[in-house]
């Protein structure tokens, strides 16, 4: 990853692309190979505080990134997705708390997943908004 030097408002959705991912793949290994965070000394990514540390750095940069890209292209079918990722975040965490645990870790990848996805149409919707800009 390279964070561009010139406009570091763009490197919100370089990060948030590796936070939303990394949240995906968390929820996942959580549910599938859990022993594996257990054995590699880790499994205090596994508590609820990390998790919830996670999903909280993970929303900061949807959101930024949402406002970085309403403010340069005005998509709302974008805006909307970050806003729809963030909503199944919650509802991931809401569930596991609950004791919903398999379906919020359903919802919890697909989450990651909707916030990975929509960073990179964000960025690059906020790139062909500064080449017609610019020309």
């Amino acid at each position: 990853m390279i964070l561009n030097q010139e406009n570091p408002r763009t490197n919100l959705d370089s990060i948030g692309k590796i936070a939303s991912g990394l949240c995906a793949v968390h929820c996942a290994l959580c549910a599938l190979a859990s022993s594996l965070f257990t054995l590699l000394g880790l499994e205090v990514l596994m508590h609820h505080e990390a998790e919830w540390t996670l999903t909280i750095c993970a929303i900061i940069f949807a959101v930024g990134a949402a406002v970085v890209g309403w403010l340069e292209h005005k998509n709302l079918m974008i805006t909307s997705s970050f806003g729809l990722g963030i909503i199944f975040l919650f509802m991931s965490r809401f569930l596991e708390e609950s004791g919903g645990h398999t379906t919020g870790v359903v919802i919890g990848v697909v989450a990651g997943l909707i916030l990975f996805l929509t960073h990179l149409k964000n960025s690059k919707s906020i790139r062909q908004c500064r080449l017609v800009c610019c020309d």
